[in-house]
């Protein structure tokens, strides 16, 4: 069963870096899903009733005025929270892996969730910017934004955007956000078995709000 709050640190984060007049549960969503390499299909309700939740309780914290040299450490520490969480989430996983490793083969196969432990490939130019050809979903996430930390490339008066630096720009552009992010890093993967197969486009992402009830079952 999929333990919902692993992922509380990352709904946070991406609520706190958003603008609330335009972010929506479907899209924070499909975030975790591209991230995570999980499907949350089955657990829609769930967990868009646990995104309004977060959002519904941000709303009800104090919020202060702090220095960019401040607001630079929190981001650190909620990138090392972050970090902590996957490698936790990871460490249960595989110890499940273990205990049924006669059945892990079919399982990688056949389960969505497995995404996130299994290694993809990865196309230039991102494989040349990452220096690997091949790594798990989640560690090329981490790449990305330690390098995006390390260069300090997050727009000061608005974290949510990442102006990029001559080595990202041949592949995510003059800028970006971090949910484009995802999008943008899923051009350039691909499972061995899905070499060669054209991906069909995903359609256009609904616009949601978060007071309306009816979101929680979209």
């Amino acid at each position: 069963m999929v333990d919902l709050h692993t992922y509380v640190p990352m709904i946070d984060a991406i609520l706190s870096a958003s603008n609330p007049d335009e972010v929506t549960p479907k899209r924070i969503r499909k975030a975790l899903q591209e991230l995570f390499g999980i499907n949350l299909d089955t657990h829609r309700k769930e967990v868009n009733q646990l995104i309004i939740q977060r959002f519904e309780e941000s709303k009800q914290r104090p919020r202060y005025l702090i220095t960019k040299e401040e607001l630079r450490r929190k981001d650190e520490a909620l990138a090392s929270k972050l970090q902590t969480a996957a490698k936790r989430a990871k460490s249960s996983k595989s110890s499940s892996v273990k205990k049924k490793k006669k059945r892990s083969n079919n399982d990688a196969n056949s389960n969505p969730n497995a995404l996130n432990l299994r290694k993809v490939m990865i196309s230039e130019p991102l494989s040349g910017f990452l220096g690997e050809t091949s790594l798990p979903r989640t560690q090329i996430v981490k790449l990305v934004w330690d390098y995006i930390k390390d260069h300090n490339l997050q727009n000061p008066d608005d974290r949510r955007e990442i102006l990029c630096d001559d080595r990202m720009k041949p592949i995510f552009g003059e800028k970006m956000t971090m949910f484009t992010l995802n999008k943008i890093l899923s051009k350039y993967l691909s499972n061995s078995e899905e070499i060669g197969v054209k991906k069909s486009p995903s359609s256009p992402e609904d616009k949601l709000n978060f007071p309306e009830a009816s979101e929680a079952t979209e």
